[in-house]
């Protein structure tokens, strides 16, 4: 005792100290030197935003009926310089030449909504207002400025007596001679929504394209975000809740095909995670699948092939008082579905607090076990990022457990946290979906090609070197970033250095929570 005493008055002395429990560091906290902060501002809705490089100035939304218009002229310090209020809540936003467009979402949400393109030059001027579809949500120009693509999501309302079919909606010109029409073109463009009807439900329900609801496939599908090559031929939109990848022929207004997915296998080496909310870092193997359900995508052409990166957040569908798709493990195993062999006592003690979905039958052919019973789970989100060939949706590449492993070592007192809340809570994520992987972009600088990933509850944004994945390179994370102050990282956006205001590669990302637009340099 008298020890203990001595040695713990020699520490002090010598200006070691225990920390409180909840003193923990404020950050930042960083792995490398890729991304350098120079500037975080506060916003009204700091969320989604565009860059027009010939204006030097960044277009940014979140939800409310305010474009809120920042200079970017000098990224070290960015300037909020108007607030423009749009005749609906902002859902997306995106940049051609000296055109913006804006996805507005009517009230209430699944009543069908607005796309407004205006024109830039010192002031907005409105060039039309189109209704289209139902819950317009992520809105981009095709690179040749002919098209506007919108995910329409189509969301029900709480009881689903209101279920609005989903689609892809198009606002299309024909391109004008000179760029100078460009503008007169877009006050009347066509309009189309892309349904599907045309698709077969129960091949893709066997593939693994997920119903959900109470009302008809159709209905059940929800397009969420969208990605274009840089040809303007072909676009590629997430179906999160449905966990399937949608391939779309842009000229023709077609869909070419519906990928399925998949899920991460969590009881393999290099895929665990931490599963319990314990106020401890165990990261470990369980027999549990995650639904990769992307939310984010972008994508990059190398050689003439276009890989599309997921962020795979996932979604369970619990919003709703007429139906659910979540269960939980215990409910599983009292209805005898599950391998006693494989989930022990133990293992459900463990699994206890998981939600797991309903919908996956795990219990049939090729699944089951010898048994007849589920050998895993089924969770929501596969806690990483993927890269799948658009031409085939192979899977390339999957992060696996990078995010919470390199959360473990660079800012072990924020593993898992829950961001939304602000307070420092570690471990308070690791039962429900853990950092969740919100979106991602590519960029190359120099001779690297990056992929950058926001996290949205652990507020971190992680890159990695993926050159060469074309070629079976293998992706490695070379930087993450974590101020605890930006909070909810929502949209990110790469500025190539050749568009930038300074000569430098920018990130500009939007952090949804703190409500706060940082600039990044890379290198």
């Amino acid at each position: 005792m008298k020890y203990t005493a001595l040695a713990m008055s020699l520490l002090l002395c010598s200006g070691f100290s225990f920390a409180k429990k909840s003193d923990v560091p404020a950050g930042p906290f960083q792995m490398g030197t890729a991304l350098k902060q120079v500037a975080s501002i506060p916003m009204t809705t700091a969320e989604i935003s565009a860059f027009m490089p010939e204006k030097n100035v960044l277009f940014v939304v979140g939800g409310e009926n305010v474009l809120e218009i920042v200079n970017l002229a000098d990224p070290a310090n960015p300037k909020k310089v108007s607030e423009v209020k749009l005749p609906g809540g902002a859902s997306s936003v995106t940049v051609h030449g000296d055109l913006v467009a804006v996805s507005l979402l009517n009230n209430p949400e699944w009543k069908k909504g607005h796309v407004q393109v205006m024109r830039y030059n010192k002031k907005l001027e409105v060039l039309g207002l189109h209704e289209l579809c139902y819950m317009p949500d992520m809105i981009t120009f095709t690179p040749d400025g002919t098209n506007l693509l919108v995910a329409c999501e189509g969301s029900p309302d709480e009881t689903f007596t209101e279920d609005p079919e989903g689609g892809i909606g198009v606002l299309s010109i024909t391109a004008p001679a000179n760029a100078a029409d460009l503008a007169k073109a877009w006050r009347k463009p066509q309009k189309t929504v892309v349904g599907f009807n045309e698709l077969d439900s129960l091949k893709l329900m066997a593939k693994g394209v997920r119903k959900t609801g109470v009302k008809s496939f159709v209905q059940s599908l929800e397009p969420e975000y969208i990605t274009v090559d840089g040809d303007s031929k072909t676009a590629w939109i997430s179906l999160q809740e449905n966990n399937a990848l949608v391939k779309f022929d842009v000229e023709a207004k077609k869909i070419l095909d519906v990928f399925p997915l998949g899920s991460v296998d969590h009881s393999v080496s290099g895929a665990g995670l931490d599963i319990k909310k314990d106020k401890a870092i165990e990261i470990k193997n369980y027999p549990l699948r995650g639904l990769r359900q992307p939310d984010g995508i972008t994508s990059f052409s190398v050689n003439g092939t276009t890989f599309v990166v997921t962020a795979n957040e996932g979604a369970p569908v619990n919003d709703y008082k007429a139906w659910t798709d979540v269960t939980t493990p215990m409910m599983l195993s009292q209805q005898g579905v599950l391998d006693p062999e494989v989930f022990t006592a133990s293992v459900l003690d463990d699994l206890k607090n998981v939600t797991v979905s309903s919908l996956e039958r795990c219990d049939a052919a090729p699944d089951k076990t010898a048994n007849g019973k589920c050998p895993y789970m089924y969770s929501f989100g596969s806690r990483s990022i993927s890269i799948f060939d658009g031409a085939t949706g192979h899977l390339m590449w999957d992060s696996g457990d990078v995010f919470e492993q390199t959360m473990a070592k660079v800012a072990p007192d924020y593993f898992n946290w829950n961001s939304k809340k602000g307070k420092v809570k570690m471990d308070a994520r690791s039962e429900d979906k853990g950092c969740e992987p919100e979106n991602v972009t590519t960029g190359v600088v120099g001779e690297k090609r990056y992929v950058f990933a926001g996290l949205e509850r652990s507020s971190a944004v992680a890159v990695f070197d993926i050159t060469g994945v074309e070629n079976g390179n293998a992706p490695k994370i070379v930087d993450f970033y974590l101020n605890p102050k930006d909070r909810g990282p929502e949209g990110i956006l790469f500025i190539p250095a050749e568009k930038s205001p300074n000569g430098e590669s920018l990130l500009i990302v939007g952090y949804e929570y703190s409500k706060t637009l940082a600039v990044y340099t890379v290198k």
